[in-house]
C-alpha cells in the first residue's frame, strides 16, 4: 500500500495547489495548506485529515441554473478522510469518511444578501442494519444538513442514497471541474486536463480510492468490503 504513503500523499496534493495557483482559479484554498500541515506533522505515518476552507468561485450567469437571474457562484468542499492502522489488500482502508459538496447562486459578487443552494452528501455505511431503504456501502446523496431550513417551501427527503465510489480531495477537484465549471468560458478546465502533473496525481488518487472499489463488481473478487452486494445492493 506504498501508494497511500503519507509522504506520497503530501506530494500529490501540493501539486494540485500548485496547478490551482497557477491556472488562476479564483476561490478559497487556505484549507488545502492546512490539510498539508496537518498530514506532513502527524504523529502516525497515516493519511489524516479534515479539509474546511476549499472554495471555488465562478463569476458570470451560470447556464442552466434557476433562478437564472444568478451572476456569481460559489462552490464549497468539505472533506474527512482518514486511514486505519492496518492497511490490508482485503479490506477497505478507510477509517472515517464524509464529503460535503455546496453549490451556492447569489445575485452577483457583491450582493450576496439571498442565498440559493444546492448540497450533496457523500459516506460510507459500514452498520449491518435492517434499513427500510437501501444503504449502499459508499452513496452520495442529494441534500442534507447543510440544505435543511433554507426554505419553508422545501421538500428534502432521506432517500435515495445513490452508489457511488469515495473521492478524496484530487477526485472531488476534478468532480467539480468537470460538472459545475463551464470549459467554454473557464479554459483553465482543459489546460488542468492536459497538464501531466494533474494527470498523474489524479491517476494516483484513482489508484488509492477506486481501484479496489471496482474490482468488488467482479462476481470472483475476493474482498471483504468491496463486494457487489455492499457496493450496489439496488440489483442484487
Amino acid at each position: 500500500m506504498e501508494i497511500w504513503s503519507r509522504r506520497n500523499y503530501v506530494k500529490d496534493v501540493k501539486f494540485l495547489l500548485e496547478i490551482i495557483s497557477e491556472n488562476d482559479i479564483h476561490g478559497d484554498f487556505t484549507g488545502l495548506n492546512n490539510l498539508i500541515e496537518t498530514v506532513e506533522n502527524s504523529p502516525k505515518d497515516l493519511v489524516d485529515y479534515r479539509l474546511e476552507n476549499f472554495s471555488i468561485y465562478l463569476k458570470g450567469a451560470i447556464a442552466g441554473a434557476k433562478p437564472d437571474e444568478m451572476h456569481f457562484c460559489k462552490i464549497d468542499l468539505e472533506n474527512r478522510l482518514a486511514l486505519k492502522d492496518t492497511l490490508s489488500d482485503k479490506i477497505d482502508p478507510l477509517f472515517k469518511y464524509t464529503l460535503d459538496l455546496k453549490v451556492s447562486l447569489f445575485k452577483s459578487e457583491q450582493n450576496q444578501k439571498k442565498e440559493y443552494c444546492c448540497t450533496w452528501h457523500l459516506d460510507k455505511e459500514e452498520r449491518e442494519l435492517a434499513f427500510s431503504y437501501i444503504h449502499p456501502y459508499y452513496h452520495i446523496q442529494f441534500g442534507g444538513k447543510k440544505h435543511e431550513y433554507l426554505d419553508p417551501d422545501m421538500a428534502i427527503l432521506s432517500s435515495p442514497r445513490i452508489p457511488h465510489p469515495p473521492m478524496d480531495i484530487i477526485l472531488a477537484f476534478h468532480f467539480i471541474i468537470n460538472n459545475f465549471v463551464d470549459r467554454k468560458r473557464f479554459n483553465y478546465v482543459d489546460n488542468i486536463l492536459i497538464d501531466h502533473r494533474y494527470l498523474r496525481i489524479l491517476n494516483n488518487s484513482k489508484k488509492r480510492l477506486w481501484e479496489s472499489y471496482f474490482n468488488g463488481f467482479a462476481i470472483d473478487y475476493n474482498h471483504n468490503d468491496y463486494k457487489i452486494n455492499k457496493l450496489f445492493p439496488l440489483y442484487t
